[in-house]
Parts: C-alpha cells; sequence; structure tokens
C-alpha cells in the first residue's frame, strides 16, 4: 500500500509504533510491523536534525542555554513551599522576560520547520489487519489518540 501523507502526520505515527512493544505479535507479525517503523525512520530522523539545526542556529544568543538552565531552576524552586526568594537564580522579572524572548525563539523554530513537517510524503508499506492491531493494542498502553492515530495509518 502506498500512502502519501503530510511528514508531521508520518512523525505522529512513528514516534507511537517506534516507542510500541510487540509482544503479542506473532513473529511474522512483528516483523511487518518493524518494516513499517523502518520505513518512516529516515523521514523522522532528517525531520528531527532539520529541527535540532533550526534551533541551534536560531538562538537569540550566546546566554540562551544559561539562561534557559536560570528559567529551568526557577520554576522548579519557586515551587517548593520553603523557597526563599533570595536564593533564586534569576527574579521574576528576569524569568518573566526569558519566558517572553524563550516563546519567540520557539515560534521562529517552528515557523522554520512548518515547511518540511507540512511537506508530503509518499511512502510503501504492507498494512496489518484489525487482528494484528489488535493484539499490538494488548501490546502497549496507549491514549484512545494515539491508538487512533496509528490504527488509521497502518490498518487496511
Amino acid at each position: 500500500m502506498t500512502r502519501k501523507v503530510k511528514t508531521e502526520m508520518l512523525l505522529a505515527v512513528f514516534n507511537v509504533l517506534n516507542t510500541a512493544k510487540y509482544g503479542k505479535l506473532d513473529d511474522q507479525d512483528k516483523i511487518k510491523v518493524w518494516k513499517i517503523a523502518r520505513m518512516m525512520k529516515p523521514i523522522a530522523t532528517k525531520f528531527e536534525e532539520e529541527t535540532k539545526d533550526a534551533a541551534e542556529k536560531m538562538k537569540p544568543g550566546e546566554e540562551f542555554d544559561e539562561q534557559l538552565q536560570k528559567a529551568q531552576q526557577y520554576e522548579v524552586e519557586i515551587r517548593k513551599p520553603d523557597c526563599d526568594a533570595e536564593k533564586l537564580p534569576m527574579g521574576a522579572a528576569e524569568y518573566q522576560a526569558f519566558i517572553t524572548e524563550f516563546k519567540k525563539y520557539q515560534k521562529l523554530v517552528n515557523d522554520a520547520v512548518k515547511e518540511f513537517a507540512d511537506k508530503e510524503v509518499e511512502i510503501d508499506f504492507e498494512p496489518v489487519s484489525e487482528d494484528v492491531f489488535g493484539k499490538l493494542m494488548a501490546s502497549n498502553d496507549w491514549t484512545v489518540d494515539q491508538a487512533t492515530t496509528l490504527g488509521d495509518f497502518i490498518c487496511q
């Protein structure tokens, strides 16, 4: 079966399938499901590389990673009941300014990779039966959304 699908949909399916357990499947069906994941992997890997590259190149400054660490530590510390404001890695105003900058940065990175995410790709694979998919579901603890996303894609 050949399917055309947007890269972002393929990534959603791959992310579910890539962490799947195959315990209740017959050996032949394990191979079939593994082949589906294998067909998707190069596209998922390329998207991940492109996203990392965009994220690295679009950082707003050299201190960004250090500021991110401080903001993450601030979030942890501020939630503690015995939080001492004097010992926080940054002040509330500095934290809010960083969060505003971080949201702009995230949008910039998302916009940079959006064209790739929206690109249609063609993938050729042998779909699985509903019985096989049922066994795959029984082997995993998926949400309804994950099961629906995967089932709609890999089932006949």
